[in-house]
């Protein structure tokens, strides 16, 4: 156990008291959930609660997952051990992640830190902007020699279609229910295609195709990471999936992932001096030519909602247009349709930073009405952000109307985000 500082954990303690628990309560709870040789005492719980100090592993993250269930919404581990102190265990990370040459090796060794089940990363080993907007242009490079391939394990094109089906159903899970429902599955799944890439026989083609599922499988771990609240974990991820995208050649994934960090600097510290709009926009010219529409339109969406955060209202309608434009060339469909509510809810949030509240209800409302319930995650997340809009004109029976229904929606999803959005709009109430 880390002593980090003699001082109270205040979040630990509210949400004890929420619950009407005792630390030796949690104990139990905690001791429920592991092996008898791992159990704790029932002081522990004091020491992290008045004390200050922080659980090691397994014990940080099985007190998320216990109050989580409690709770029945998120309660990620920065949110709980975060501010409590930097030397916490944190997982020892290549240091040249970024800078190592971008080789087939290299995105191996990536893969396999970002599927390692490990303490989380410290948020202090969040990547400085310039650092990851230079990892960002790799992907367009010619992609490197496909190595190995000579394993005993013989990996044929069905195995592919079989790791194509299981992450398909893991974002599905992941959309509806939050990151912290799939990062361990996730993360497994991640670590087996590491070995078959390490282990397993194949020709070039095959390897491509093979990195190409982890690279899909390491930007679900880091999505799953940033809904959780863990941005470094997220980052280095994302950066795996950069990787992996540029050993298999594809760049409408390396856009995609670009994409990501971009959406994670938008709303998050994500990458200290990280400029989300130079670095999304180069990306797109990179890969115009490759994009579908809808792919088009969603990065465009991204940036438009970026400009929103900086407070440039010419530009992010500008963007939005060119945005709204490109879906309509998609071809019309059930899918088509959630990708507008998706368009919709981003460039709503957009509108919301500019405080144009009349643009942004319309879109939040029209997005949050149109998304599919295996969406549920966004829809709840953009119903906080339509609350918190009707709070701050002083319509506050709306306001609390649409909070309620969010947290409905909310109930038992294990996402960092919604959890977090819900606490800033009833702490933003209670201040009046």
């Amino acid at each position: 156990m880390a002593d980090l500082a003699r001082k109270r954990n205040e979040e630990l303690a509210r949400i004890l008291h929420q619950l009407g628990w005792s630390p030796e309560r949690l104990a139990r709870e905690v001791n429920t959930g592991l092996p008898a040789q791992l159990a704790i005492s029932s002081t522990a719980p004091y020491k992290w609660r008045d004390r200050g100090m922080v659980p090691r592993a397994p014990h940080d993250q099985t007190v998320c997952e216990v109050l989580s269930r409690a709770v029945g919404i998120a309660v990620t581990y920065e949110q709980l051990w975060g501010r409590m102190g930097s030397g916490r265990g944190a997982k020892i990370l290549s240091p040249r992640l970024l800078t190592d040459p971008w080789t087939a090796d290299t995105a191996q060794t990536a893969l396999h830190e970002a599927g390692a089940d490990t303490t989380p990363v410290r948020l202090t080993d969040l990547f400085r902007g310039a650092e990851l907007e230079q990892a960002a242009r790799h992907w367009a490079s010619p992609p490197p020699e496909v190595t190995g391939g000579e394993g005993a394990l013989r990996i044929a094109p069905a195995h592919l279609a079989d790791l194509r089906i299981s992450y398909d159903s893991k974002q599905r899970l992941e959309r509806t229910y939050g990151g912290g429902l799939i990062l361990g599955p996730a993360k497994a799944e991640l670590a087996l295609v590491g070995k078959l890439l390490e282990l397993g026989s194949y020709d070039e083609q095959l390897g491509r195709d093979l990195y190409g599922v982890a690279g899909r499988l390491a930007r679900l771990v880091g999505w799953a990471s940033y809904d959780l609240g863990n941005d470094a974990a997220a980052q280095r991820a994302f950066v795996a999936a950069l990787r992996a995208a540029h050993v298999s050649g594809d760049p409408r994934l390396g856009v995609s992932v670009v994409g990501c960090l971009a959406a994670q600097a938008t709303h998050n510290s994500g990458g200290r001096g990280l400029d989300p709009v130079a670095m999304l926009s180069t990306a797109l010219r990179a890969a115009d030519e490759v994009l579908t529409p809808a792919e088009r339109a969603l990065q465009l969406g991204r940036i438009a909602r970026a400009h929103g955060k900086k407070g440039e209202p010419i530009s992010a309608e500008a963007v939005a247009e060119r945005a709204f434009q490109a879906l309509e060339e998609a071809e019309a469909g059930e899918d088509d349709r959630q990708e507008r509510a998706d368009l919709e809810g981003m460039v709503g949030e957009g509108y919301l930073f500019l405080g144009d509240h009349e643009r942004a209800r319309y879109l939040l409302l029209a997005a949050t009405g149109a998304l599919a319930p295996d969406r549920a995650r966004t829809k709840a997340l953009l119903m906080v952000r339509l609350a918190d809009s009707y709070r701050r004109t002083g319509e506050h029976g709306a306001a609390a109307e649409t909070a309620d229904q969010a947290r409905m929606l909310a109930a038992g999803m294990q996402s960092g985000r919604v959890a977090a959005a819900l606490r800033e709009f009833d702490a933003a109430v209670k201040a009046g």
